[in-house]
């Protein structure tokens, strides 16, 4: 007989186990309210014609979204076209690339002068003036 540690293995015969449902999404403000008022109104008509009523109002509010789908589609593809219009495709310009240093020629020939090497002096600023030595305290002493 075989041990489980414990664990509950009580589909054991190959059957589907249940799985969860998926977590519901949470609806919009405002769903609880619009979906009570239109039950209110539901229920000021009459019995015998509140069914067909009811069918033919979501579907004429099927109908109106589907509506105000279509034309925010349409609004978004002239937006869109009216935009490339206005400006063509722009291309990222690439930058063009540095002009090479031209190195300079060695002079060579009895007419070459040489250039005399510059060395920087110290970094330009506050010179830095002679500090005055401290004078040595004296002590007294006090008796």
């Amino acid at each position: 007989m075989p041990r489980y540690c414990g664990t509950d293995h009580s589909n054991e015969d190959d059957e589907p186990m249940a799985v969860k449902p998926a977590a519901a999404t949470r609806a919009p403000r405002g769903t609880k309210i619009l979906a009570q008022a239109f039950f209110e109104a539901a229920d000021g008509i009459p019995e015998p014609q509140r069914d067909a009523v009811v069918k033919a109002a979501l579907a004429a509010i099927r109908n109106e979204l589907a509506d105000v789908r279509a034309k925010a589609k349409v609004t978004k593809g002239k937006v869109k076209a009216a935009a490339s219009k206005a400006s063509p495709a722009r291309r990222p310009k690439v930058a063009a690339p540095a002009p090479k240093k031209q190195r300079a020629a060695v002079a060579k020939g009895p007419n070459a002068k040489a250039k005399p090497s510059v060395k920087p002096s110290a970094k330009p600023g506050r010179k830095a003036s002679p500090k005055a030595a401290p004078e040595p305290a004296t002590e007294t002493a006090s008796a």
